[in-house]
């Protein structure tokens, strides 16, 4: 028996250290241990340079959720986790606070706004017994009025079924009250606008069919004489319907609706041509279908408006279709335009015709002298300019476009919000981002309609940050110029700052922007996000501290990470040989409330693997713990097997031949890489031979085929014994007894297995006069050398160093 007294204990003593019976696991940082750790002791406080105290910790900001929109996220996890949720009171109040918000700030609702919104509704439905359930008529009227509001690029799949569907819930629930006298706006409330939004927003989000269900079902009581009908038709919900059947992409129900519009003496107007035909040719793209619909005949034989031939010639330009352009080009001249956006499409024809900016110039001239001539003055203007650099800039061809605005500039033109715009558009593009800043900086003192700066400067932020040369303060100043707007942060913004950040190692930054925009964003954006923060922990050529700082990130922000998510990342820190950090991560995923984001049992054969390969007791123990303690885990032999490995490799053979049996015994069986492990097991078990005999002879009682691998380790785990004379025996008649001839992976696992250097070297002498070409092979692929040290880190008395072969790609090491 080994006295407990060693070297260690002596050297503790004389150096006055605290001995520990035991050898703790290194801390991976605070972040990872800050939810598991005790409380610290009290410390002896400390003073400061001249009295002063230290500076606090920063704190991280709070998570800026819009009015209300907190209580439905609670209600959403309460839901999830099956707990007490919370008072109905509480989230009529929230839900009525958020649109009232977006009302107040004329900001459309985020998809993910959209979703709790209509979990909320729901519960108030069912579960909130006043009458109106907290909200009134006026309340869903304006709830219905901001659904029909949309970012640019819109809602899409099930966000969109989302809005519909809660759109619906609050008409039916207006109309419920209307017909049974309980609508406090009175009976007399208009029905007209309740349908009309209704209207909108089915057509807007996928339900353009139901839409005009709709529209068919309320048209003769309430909406024929409506004033949307009589004073613009491009607002009337037939036009809106169309719009919607366009964007769905029903070019069939698009001539139905025409008929039904026919047969109730609306007339196909040059208006409701304009509305298709720009549809077409601007929103979806289609040459075609926008050509098809220009042709299509109008009421009285009117012409297209100018909007719609402009729409056609752009869409012909873009297209680089100018011969099909030509006959509607010639038409708009032979209709001797008298407008001024007419002349503006016929100068940007002749620009992509390919007339210079000098040539442009003296067209300008000729239509000036003529209408001055004329009496009308049509002169051509700044928006005039800007049509031409928009030309210039949709061909990537900014030199054009700075010499369309001096252009401007020497014809007396003052450029506006939209020439600022346009060039900031056009330098992000070609890299010119000095000026792309140059022209937001003239921008800053001027009233931008519709916020249109903000998508531009977004692109401005992602372009900087993708910089070689970092401007720091440049980007910050953008920043705070967007969050003092209120501005919405794009996820491709998001993800260059996030970058940015953790690049910098500004992680309480990081947390600060992540959880200031991604809660408003929906569930497909904040994956894109957390997808670039979780590609970047993986990352091998960052720093370990790095890694778990983002790990930590994602942890605390992204609860919806899935299963495999984390799992990628466990295997991470396996791979970076820290297995106490990737033991706290398969730890955090085991006190996931929700069944489906807890580990599976394929989640722990891995994380058991994990831990084998780098032979961590005490995260087998903790991991071995858990495993016994969850009851949703049903071991089957893939877990059995890992659970062998990792006890075997963590110097446990014997207990891991305990879950041997479980395999044999179990409903499932062994396979051919569990069998591996077990005799792999037997070269460091007591009596493991034995165990190895028995797991032979059932293979040869049943019949089953022996793999080179399982001949192999059938040979260590006599050598693991020293038993040589068997080992050479097995070995000389392996040709005879399963077919496979002497090679590299048996000598090397005789080898290796056989414990001492002097056994070792036996082995060697003796595989050097019978298979010198095989163990030529051997001694091609090298050795290592492995220390063995004792419990107290000093190298071991005998044999502290021994010899290996690289072995394990040829079938030595096994997987579960």
């Amino acid at each position: 028996m080994r006295p407990l007294l060693t070297r260690g204990v002596f050297r503790r003593i004389l150096h006055n250290e605290l001995y520990k019976g035991y050898q703790a696991w290194t801390q991976p940082t605070a972040y990872c241990l800050r939810a598991q750790l005790p409380a610290p002791l009290p410390t002896i406080p400390k003073r400061c340079l001249f009295g002063f105290s230290r500076k606090p910790k920063r704190q991280p900001k709070p998570i800026n959720f819009d009015p209300g929109l907190e209580a439905m996220f609670v209600l959403d996890e309460r839901l999830t986790n099956g707990e007490r949720l919370p008072p109905p009171e509480e989230l009529s109040k929230a839900f009525i606070e958020l649109f009232r918000a977006k009302q107040a700030k004329a900001t459309p609702l985020e998809d993910i706004q959209v979703q709790l919104s209509l979990k909320t509704f729901e519960h108030l439905q069912t579960c909130y017994d006043v009458e109106g359930f907290g909200l009134g008529s006026g309340d869903l009227r304006m709830a219905l009025k901001m659904l029909r509001f949309t970012r640019k690029n819109g809602s899409k799949g099930r966000y969109s079924y989302m809005r519909a569907k809660l759109a619906r819930l609050v008409f039916e629930e207006l109309k419920r009250r209307r017909e049974a006298g309980l609508d406090e706006e009175g009976p007399s409330a208009s029905l007209e606008k309740d349908v009309t939004r209704y209207i909108q927003v089915l057509s807007q989000y996928g339900s353009a069919l139901k839409a005009r269900d709709v529209l068919d079902k309320y048209w003769e009581s309430c909406l024929k004489d409506s004033s949307h009908v009589t004073k613009s038709p491009t607002k009337m919900p037939w036009a809106v319907v169309l719009r919607g059947l366009i964007k769905e992409q029903r070019s069939n129900e698009l001539q139905k609706t025409l008929d039904m519009m026919e047969e109730r003496d609306l007339p196909f107007t040059a208006e409701i041509h304009q509305i298709i035909t720009v549809y077409y040719a601007i929103n979806a793209g289609d040459f075609d279908m926008a050509l098809k619909w220009y042709e299509h005949p109008i009421t009285s034989r009117g012409s297209p408006t100018t909007h719609t031939d402009a729409s056609i010639l752009k869409m012909c330009i873009m297209k680089n279709e100018l011969q099909r352009g030509e006959p509607i080009f010639k038409a708009l001249l032979e209709r001797n335009p008298e407008d001024k956006g007419s002349w503006d499409t016929i100068f940007q024809w002749a620009a992509a015709k390919g007339r210079s900016v000098d040539e442009v110039e003296k067209m300008m001239e000729v239509m000036i002298r003529r209408s001055t001539e004329r009496g009308d003055r049509l002169d051509p203007d700044m928006e005039t300019i800007n049509g031409l650099v928009e030309l210039a800039t949709s061909k990537d061809d900014s030199y054009t476009a700075e010499r369309y605005v001096s252009l401007g500039q020497k014809l007396g033109f003052q450029p506006n919000v939209r020439t600022d715009l346009l060039q900031m558009d056009y330098r992000i593009k070609v890299g010119d981002l000095g000026g792309a800043r140059s022209a937001h900086a003239r921008l800053q003192g001027q009233d931008v309609p519709r916020n249109e700066d903000w998508p531009l400067i977004n692109k401005l932020i992602v372009a900087l940050c993708g910089e070689e040369r970092l401007e720091y303060d440049a980007i910050m100043s953008l920043v705070e110029d967007l969050s003092e707007r209120k501005a919405r942060f794009e996820p491709e913004t998001v993800i260059a700052l996030s970058l940015l950040h953790l690049k910098r190692g500004e992680t309480e930054d990081l947390v600060d922007l992540l959880s200031t925009h991604t809660f408003q964003y929906s569930i497909a954006e904040r994956a894109t996000v957390r997808q670039v923060l979780k590609d970047y922990c993986l990352d091998p050529s960052i720093s370990t501290s790095a890694a778990w700082n983002t790990y930590d990130v994602i942890r605390s922000l992204y609860t919806e990470t899935d299963v495999p998510a984390r799992t990628e990342l466990m295997e991470s820190f396996f791979q970076r040989q820290r297995s106490d950090m990737a033991t706290h991560v398969f730890g955090h995923m085991r006190q996931q409330q929700i069944m489906s984001m807890r580990p599976t049992t394929l989640t722990y054969a891995k994380c058991l693997t994990g831990i084998a390969k780098l032979g961590d007791r005490d995260s087998l123990d903790i991991v071995h713990n858990m495993m016994k303690l969850d009851t949703q885990i049903e071991p089957d032999t893939k877990l059995y097997s890992a659970l062998m490995f990792a006890f075997s490799t963590c110097g446990r053979s014997n207990q891991a031949l305990d879950f041997w049996q479980d395999i044999v015994h179990s409903r499932e069986g062994p396979t051919y890489a569990s069998i591996q492990i077990a005799l792999r097991a037997c070269e460091k078990s007591p009596y493991g031979e034995e165990t190895a005999r028995n797991i032979w002879g059932k293979l040869k009682r049943f019949e089953i085929e022996v793999t080179r691998e399982i001949y192999a380790a059938y040979v260590g785990a006599f050598a693991g014994h020293n038993m040589f004379d068997k080992c050479v025996l097995l070995v000389d008649n392996a040709e005879k007894d399963v077919r496979f001839k002497p090679d590299a992976l048996m000598l090397g696992t005789f080898y290796n297995a056989i414990p001492g250097s002097d056994n070792k070297a036996r082995v060697k002498e003796w595989a050097w006069e019978h298979y010198p070409d095989v163990y030529g092979e051997l001694l091609k692929l090298g050795q290592y050398q492995v220390v063995r040290y004792d419990e107290d880190g000093e190298e071991e008395m005998l044999d502290p160093q021994e010899a290996f072969f690289h072995i394990g790609p040829l079938g030595r090491d096994v997987e579960p």
